[in-house]
């Protein structure tokens, strides 16, 4: 499914497409012995296993992975719209997430002359992608590496959305963003095999009173976000994401933009696997694209 003939005869390597949350209180809560757990805690768990297991199956030599920073080193004065890591290694968790939420300081490899590569793929295709040869990657792109990859052994080519300071990028904009990056992957003259992997969320309040509300923040939202992914409908998806719909579902809900920018990398693809976790507080959205040879 994810590996098609191009022209001139190169073949897309794109081995799979993973979308999961990266909820920072999540590595510290799973620390703890799994018979104290809870059902919520157990269930989110088995899902992001189910990832893991799915990127293994996959054999990925590189990893690019699709985060947003939560205004660590960009902030309201100087906000990329959409940014590239372009360095051999990358820093990664922030000291206030070592300290609010117990995740690791890591350090994950890059590939500098690849992202290069990427950059230009894309600015050829019309995407105006500014870049940093000194980014550091926090929680968005660290706990869905730390789930999925906890080796932290592959390269990442690192991508950081605006989702989160107004004006964003409309939701069309990140579903063409998404199709422009996969075409870029697609004529890369390189025998690796690429994962893609991105985190967003559905309805969701951080901070305020709302933060740890016992329901999620828009069900109704949540279902149909979802189901955009799962029946690959990117029109129905852009015309909906408006900034004021997203924000009413909750003041992060725009951290689905980045869920819409996967479907793109997917060829607009309908995902192996699409759910709507259902938890105490929140739902959990989990998406997959794998290739017919590592299905199951």
């Amino acid at each position: 499914m994810l590996r098609r003939p191009l022209r001139g005869g190169l073949v897309a390597n794109v081995v799979c497409v993973l979308g999961m949350p990266h909820n920072p209180f999540h590595h510290r809560a799973t620390r703890g012995p799994r018979e104290q757990w809870s059902d919520d805690l157990r269930n989110m768990q088995d899902r992001f296993d189910a990832q893991r297991e799915r990127l293994a199956r996959a054999k990925p030599d590189v990893i690019v992975s699709i985060g947003n920073d939560h205004f660590h080193q960009f902030f309201m004065d100087n906000m990329p719209a959409f940014v590239i890591g372009k360095m051999d290694r990358y820093d990664g968790t922030f000291y206030n997430e070592v300290r609010e939420f117990d995740l690791p300081r890591v350090t994950i490899p890059g590939d500098a002359a690849l992202s290069r590569r990427v950059l230009e793929g894309l600015l050829c295709r019309g995407v105006d992608l500014a870049f940093s040869d000194e980014l550091k990657v926090d929680h968005s792109i660290v706990v869905p590496l730390l789930f999925s990859r906890p080796q932290l052994d592959l390269p990442i080519v690192p991508l950081m959305s605006n989702c989160i300071a107004p004006p964003l990028p409309s939701a069309a904009r990140f579903h063409a963003v998404g199709l422009a990056l996969r075409s870029a992957l697609d004529e890369l003259d390189d025998p690796r095999r690429f994962a893609v992997i991105g985190s967003g969320n559905l309805s969701l309040e951080v901070g305020g009173p709302l933060q740890f509300a016992p329901r999620p923040m828009d069900a109704e939202f949540d279902e149909r976000a979802v189901a955009w992914i799962a029946n690959a409908n990117a029109d129905a998806a852009a015309r909906e994401c408006t900034y004021e719909r997203l924000v009413n579902a909750g003041n992060v809900s725009h951290g689905y933009l980045n869920y819409l920018l996967l479907l793109g990398v997917a060829s607009d693809e309908r995902p192996t696997h699409a759910e709507g976790l259902r938890r105490n507080g929140s739902t959990q959205a989990y998406f997959a694209w794998e290739s017919p040879a590592t299905a199951r």
